[in-house]
């Protein structure tokens, strides 16, 4: 739905209990609308005031009500099959997290930078940290380092980038079409996934940035990475025939797994060393796990040269113990069975 040739965007906010930020978010995406856009806020099963909010703040607001709980990814697999007709009029679906933020001309950026052809893109996430919190740090450090060294070389190899929850911008075709797939709490892995096997390029837009907050505390974090710890592992089982495709396109299809799956990197890279050394009896074998550890190190090396405040984050390094007991815990927590186990307390 083109408005004198101008690209039309509905913006989904999914939430669950947010009605401690919905507000706010509504307020600052409702800034960035040009004519045609809409913003849409979908409350699952929500208890307190997140609807109330939301609809005092200006927006149309979608609820669903279920027996069971759910995982965001059967939400946004209700929504995309109950609301095809009124989202099928727009050009492209932006997905933003409850607690996103975004610029006032940030939709402005999208449609001035988008190319004319694709169906999926990525925009840039800046995770906001507070210098303060060595696990906000860490976590930062994490997010940008995949953005601006990995991303960033596998755009310039022609490859496809993963999604990642947020910023997600996908024609509503592409989205509908899958969305019946969509039974999973890691939906950016599984869109990742879906989108890819049916041959459509996953491009970024770094020129649009979507601030988003990350866990301050270890607690946060845990339970954060515990979601996302469970719902890989379960997506690899899940999604393993469209893991078995991306695995026949080659280096490009090999590295969209590895930005998917691979996590922790810090996890692999320790797993590297000691079988680098375990196996240093059989040099040839070893060889490679060595070349494991010294990329790992030289990824860091340089992620920290082109970062912004390099300083705060070789700080967080030192408590770099602290992080990997909080992917301990969080490894732990992933065996509790709680669909919507965010970053914040409810």
């Amino acid at each position: 739905m083109r408005h004198n040739g101008e690209l039309a965007i509905a913006v989904l906010i999914f939430a669950h209990n947010e009605a401690s930020v919905i507000g706010d978010t509504v307020e600052n995406v409702a800034q960035a609308l040009g004519v045609g856009d809409e913003v849409f806020v979908i409350a699952d099963n929500c208890t307190d005031d997140t609807v109330k909010i939301a609809k005092d703040a200006g927006t149309q607001v979608y609820t669903r009500n279920s027996s069971s709980s759910s995982s965001k990814g059967q939400v946004l697999a209700w929504f995309l099959s109950s609301y095809q007709d009124l989202l099928i009029n727009f050009d492209f679906l932006l997905v933003l997290d409850a607690d996103s933020r975004i610029a006032s001309n940030f939709l402005d950026i999208i449609k001035d930078n988008i190319p004319e052809k694709g169906d999926a893109f990525q925009c840039f996430i800046f995770p906001q940290y507070n210098n303060q919190s060595p696990i906000g740090n860490l976590a930062a450090l994490s997010y940008l380092l995949d953005q601006r060294v990995s991303d960033k070389v596998r755009k310039r190899l022609g490859w496809p980038v993963r999604l990642r929850g947020t910023g997600m911008l996908i024609t509503p075709d592409v989205l509908i079409e899958i969305c019946d797939k969509l039974d999973t709490s890691v939906e950016d892995i599984a869109i990742s996934l879906l989108i890819t096997a049916a041959g459509i390029h996953i491009g970024r837009i770094d020129q649009a940035v979507v601030y988003d907050p990350v866990p301050e505390s270890s607690d946060a974090a845990s339970r954060q990475r515990a979601r996302w710890f469970r719902g890989q592992w379960l997506a690899a089982w899940q999604y393993r025939r469209e893991i078995a495709y991306a695995l026949t396109k080659g280096p490009g299809g090999w590295s969209l797994l590895s930005s998917l799956f691979l996590k922790p990197r810090w996890l692999f890279l320790t797993a590297s060393l000691f079988l680098a050394l375990a196996l240093s009896r059989w040099w040839w074998i070893s060889l490679f796990f060595w070349g494991q550890v010294l990329f790992g190190l030289l990824y860091l090396i340089i992620g920290l040269i082109i970062l912004p405040d390099r300083k705060t984050f070789i700080i967080a390094l030192l408590r770099l113990p602290t992080y990997i007991y909080m992917w301990v815990r969080s490894i732990v927590l992933s065996f509790r069975s709680t669909p919507w186990l965010k970053a914040r307390k409810e």
